[in-house]
């Protein structure tokens, strides 16, 4: 064998040996689909510059509430769907994976809505309007009641799993997950704009569930997750003033993982 056969065949080894270990490696890709559950919202904010009321019954003279002056209500959300996509790579019972994740949950309804200490539901909702001199013939309360909107999470977390080996089909498994999410929110409640805005944070996982294996390749993976990315800082298209969204969930999915 000449020299130049020589390298090919040593170079052919050096590829079918790097393909061998990659394909003796573990790693893996996997997607699921299920429930979020999210948790509801206590929306508390600050007027960002001094605020005055609309002039409506019961309020005449409009109120004058300053900047740093407290508003806020409460969300109720309904469920909603998580998606996820995850690449990673199986150490033996303990697995490392980078998992992108889409949740959203629509508004159900909102309620308990007061502004410097006022409790305005009992109030016609052209209180919410600076410069307003009408009744709009609706309360704050029957406003805000028909829900509508959207809370919107796009997720990247670095998760770690640790899986416990009982020797058959099953394997159960914990975990835990860090990463940050772009979050919208959209508030309209019968239609008016009170919240469509979105923002950067922080967030954190827990998770636990179950993996039947099918074969050496393929698993059925069923995930319960608590997710919290602390509060969500948002401004208002309705008044002069930031909130803060609590954005708490409880993931249910069932997906597929694949080895190779």
């Amino acid at each position: 064998m000449n020299i130049r056969l020589k390298g090919i065949a040593l170079a052919s080894s050096a590829v079918l040996l790097g393909c061998a270990q990659l394909a003796s490696a573990d790693y893996y890709v996997a997607g699921s689909y299920g429930l979020n559950d999210q948790d509801d919202s206590n929306n508390s904010g600050l007027f960002t510059t001094a605020f005055t009321t609309g002039q409506v019954t019961g309020v005449n003279p409009p109120l004058n509430l300053p900047g740093a002056s407290a508003v806020g209500w409460n969300t109720e959300f309904d469920s909603g769907d998580i998606y996820t996509l995850a690449f990673g790579r199986d150490f033996g019972q303990f697995r490392l994976e980078l998992e992108y994740s889409g949740t959203d949950a629509d508004v159900e309804t909102h309620r308990g809505v007061s502004a410097g200490g006022i409790d305005l539901s009992g109030i016609d909702a052209g209180v919410l309007i600076a410069g307003n001199t009408s009744d709009l013939g609706v309360s704050v309360a029957g406003l805000v009641a028909d829900g509508r909107g959207q809370i919107e999470n796009s997720t990247l977390l670095f998760n770690a799993y640790y899986d416990f080996d009982m020797g058959g089909a099953l394997t159960p498994f914990v975990g835990v997950g860090l990463g940050q999410s772009q979050v919208d929110v959209t508030y309209n409640p019968s239609g008016v704009s009170v919240i469509n805005d979105d923002d950067n944070v922080y967030t954190y996982q827990v998770a636990g569930g179950v993996t039947f294996n099918v074969n050496d390749n393929l698993s059925i993976v069923g995930t319960a997750r608590y997710r919290d990315s602390g509060d969500v800082t948002v401004g208002s298209t309705l008044l002069p003033a930031q909130f803060d969204i609590e954005n708490t969930q409880y993931l249910f999915d069932v997906g597929v993982r694949y080895t190779f």
